[in-house]
């Protein structure tokens, strides 16, 4: 097998990744390039990125600012924006990168993944609750995508990968978020590769909760921990906040508490009360008692994946 970023650099790995980018029909970055003018020369742009990287005068433009509104009325998302051109060539770096990482995540972990996603979240979490899981720690990382420290992501990163020109290149797209945010630490939101990065991440944080027997169901940054009692979510509490902080994470207090589905609680939108669950869209409330989540199909349904 070539190295890495040879991989990462092969042309039709390029393509793929530029066809992918296309598709998604994301907005320019700063330099203003849309996809509608990237797709005008897309071959000669293509090989002029590989080019770059090859000669190693490639460097990354400044991510793009661009606030979203959230479900909730008057809070936003801070979205961080990379130009086609470094979006091609992360969606290129993903795509070799996802095959290595993808076999080690755990069944815990739905977001962002082949195969997994928010339908099968909430089948997990019913499959739970009719064992007796009822109780649960429903946890909120502060800020995680502005906390992620990038000395223990690349040390993630550097256990499975050992191009050091490819590991250079993820450290230049994190050095670049330090443009608006604390040298050292955060992955933008808005890139093809922090979903991965995210996973990656937070991977140790799965494997410590699987190892102390506890049932945690995690969609990217947001997660809860299924306890058959109060106490065992308690001790959860304690234990989750102590590996939060080997991560240099910790929990947002005013959103993170200790809940049962007798009292209710809301995970990625989702409502769980007693034995019913459901969710608003579009100012329709859908609530179903049903143990299968085959009709979450409906049209109704948000997109979250």
């Amino acid at each position: 097998m070539p190295p890495l970023l040879e991989q990462v650099l092969e042309r039709s790995n390029l393509r793929l990744a530029w066809e992918k980018v296309a598709e998604n029909r994301g907005i320019p970055g700063v330099d203003r390039v849309s996809i509608a003018r990237w797709r005008r020369n897309w071959e000669e742009r293509l090989e002029n990125l590989r080019t770059s990287v090859l000669s190693g005068s490639y460097h990354p433009s400044p991510l793009r600012i661009r606030a979203i509104p959230k479900s909730t009325p008057g809070q936003w998302r801070i979205l961080r924006i990379p130009t086609v051109n470094d979006r091609v060539l992360q969606r290129a770096v993903l795509q070799v990168l996802s095959p290595i990482f993808e076999p080690r995540f755990l069944d815990c972990s739905f977001g962002y993944r082949p195969g997994f996603g928010l339908r099968q979240a909430v089948q997990r979490i019913l499959d739970l609750r009719e064992k007796d899981y009822t109780w649960v720690l429903d946890a909120d990382i502060d800020a995680f995508f502005d906390s992620v420290n990038h000395a223990l992501l690349l040390r993630f990163l550097e256990d499975s990968i050992e191009d050091h020109r490819l590991l250079q290149l993820i450290s230049e797209w994190l050095a670049v978020r330090n443009a608006v945010n604390k040298p050292g630490t955060g992955i933008p939101m808005g890139s093809p590769l922090s979903p991965l990065l995210a996973n990656i991440y937070l991977h140790p944080l799965d494997t410590a909760l699987i190892q102390r027997g506890y049932h945690p169901v995690r969609y990217a940054d947001d997660f809860i921990v299924l306890c058959r009692n109060r106490d065992t979510a308690e001790r959860a509490y304690i234990q989750v906040e102590a590996i939060l902080a080997d991560l240099f994470l910790k929990y947002e207090p005013d959103k993170t508490r200790i809940s049962s589905f007798e009292e209710g609680f809301t995970f990625l939108g989702v409502r769980f009360l007693d034995k019913t669950f459901s969710f608003t869209y579009q100012e329709k409330t859908i609530e179903s008692d049903d143990r299968q989540v085959s009709w979450l199909y409906s049209d109704y349904f948000p997109d979250y994946e």
